[in-house]
């Protein structure tokens, strides 16, 4: 994340409160902005939606709709972003900026191929068919549009342009809602094809920046499938760690007892859905502190300490330089843990209140309160896999994300057969034993660092 860490270090060195916020700030803008507009988005949408249509099962559908969409591209994207986030990271060091934009476009040809074939497949063997043609149509359009946005936000973190991607973002989504709900007379077709115009806008937006960032006369290459140049272990992770993310909502929509049938496979769980898109606004204080945190102090004693195994300094500077690196790694984590926590204990006393604002009704309350717990654990379990990456513990991360989804998977079902008492419990339970079965192993690895970095 060189160009974001680059500008808070700016703002950081100032040393004055007034700059200090202005860099928390930014931080959390970049961390969860885009994630942020598009929950208040769909927020927008579904409440204007219920007031004006005459079919509140449209807007219902459209809802649900969007949520699988989102959840299903994260799990297939997730095969080829983290592998083309390593082969761009790699590029960026070598200095061979040219070979992006010609292998971002073999990603995409793959990724526009394979996830159009899945779509339509899935959209023909699944959906009904009378009537539902521009439903499906729609449908599979708007799979592939965030299958291929997810992977051109990888070229971002190279790229000091944040504030135009949050601006690009925020421009997509107010075209998405304005054009959603201009075309809501023709239901959830028209709904969704509000949506895949504001991602397409999103799209090409994107794509010209990264073109102007990174010029090259080469129009396609695959050199990211390169044998040697291929790291699996990510592949698997991206997927992983999405799917973990993503099971225990799977889990309640398609249990009959916890939702409700919309439309083919899509299900919508009125007790589940609602209170955990609403904690994950609770993402923004954590995040901010990840930004400021990891990609500055950590970061920066990052670069000294490799730099200086590189160019062979004394046995003595590179202790200095380890200890500089550990003591970052955990001030930022403690940090990330405190100020979350701090977030978390905030919203547990005013949850309510947080549900009176979106219009929410109180019985959510519970539940509300649980999800908010497991979020500020992911935001946490986000910052110690963001630290195990930078030292290229690749396998150690895969495993945790395995980890993660077994544990989501099994202790969400328990939840199920215990009853309504425990739902979320599943989720929140096991993020939170991977938080602290990877901080364990973490701290492992940072003691034995100087052991790890040269013996292996």
């Amino acid at each position: 994340m060189a160009g974001i860490g680059f500008e808070l270090r700016q703002h950081l060195q100032k040393e004055s409160y007034t700059d200090l916020f202005r860099a928390y700030l930014v931080a959390g803008v970049v961390g969860s902005g885009p994630w942020i507009i598009s929950i208040c988005s769909m927020l927008l949408i579904n409440y204007w939606g219920h007031a004006r249509a005459n079919e509140p099962e449209a807007i219902t559908q459209f809802s649900a709709t969007v949520t699988h969409l989102m959840a299903s591209s994260l799990v297939v994207s997730g095969l080829v972003q983290l592998l083309f986030t390593r082969y761009v990271a790699d590029r960026i060091f070598q200095k061979s900026a040219e070979s992006i934009v010609p292998n971002l476009f073999g990603v995409l040809l793959l990724s526009t191929a394979g996830t159009g074939i899945i779509g339509t497949l899935v959209a023909l063997l699944l959906f009904p068919e009378g009537g539902y043609f521009a439903f499906r149509a729609l449908l599979v359009t708007g799979f592939v549009l965030l299958c291929d946005i997810w992977v051109l936000t990888v070229l971002f973190s190279g790229m000091k342009a944040y504030r135009t991607v949050v601006l690009i973002f925020l421009g997509g989504y107010v075209v998405t809602v304005v054009a959603a709900l201009s075309l809501a007379g023709y239901g959830a077709a028209g709904y969704l094809a509000g949506f895949c115009l504001g991602h397409a806008l999103m799209f090409f937006c994107m794509l010209v920046l990264v073109l102007r960032q990174y010029p090259s006369e080469q129009f396609i290459a695959f050199d990211f499938l390169n044998k040697r140049r291929v790291f699996p272990e990510l592949a698997l992770t991206g997927c992983l760690f999405n799917a973990a993310i993503w099971a225990d909502k799977f889990i309640f929509w398609w249990n009959p007892v916890t939702s409700e049938p919309l439309i083919g496979p899509i299900r919508y769980s009125v007790v589940y859905d609602v209170p955990i898109f609403v904690a994950y606004l609770s993402l923004i204080p954590g995040m901010a502190v990840f930004f400021v945190r990891i990609e500055t102090d950590f970061a920066e004693t990052y670069e000294l300490f490799y730099a200086a195994v590189r160019e062979g300094e004394t046995l003595a500077e590179l202790h200095r330089l380890r200890n500089g690196l550990v003591e970052a790694a955990r001030a930022g984590i403690y940090d990330i843990f405190r100020i979350q926590g701090l977030a978390v204990a905030v919203l547990l006393l005013t949850g309510s209140k947080v549900l009176e604002l979106f219009r929410i009704p109180p019985f959510y309350l519970y539940l509300f309160r649980v999800d908010i717990v497991a979020v500020g654990f992911q935001v946490v379990l986000l910052g110690l896999f963001t630290i195990l990456f930078y030292l290229d513990y690749r396998r150690l991360v895969l495993y945790m994300c395995g980890f993660f989804l077994m544990a989501n998977v099994v202790l969400s079902l328990v939840s199920l057969h215990f009853g309504p008492r425990f739902y979320g419990f599943g989720f929140a339970v096991a993020v939170a034993l991977t938080s602290v079965l990877t901080m364990g192993l973490l701290s492992r690895k940072l003691d034995r660092l100087d052991y790890e970095t040269f013996m292996r």
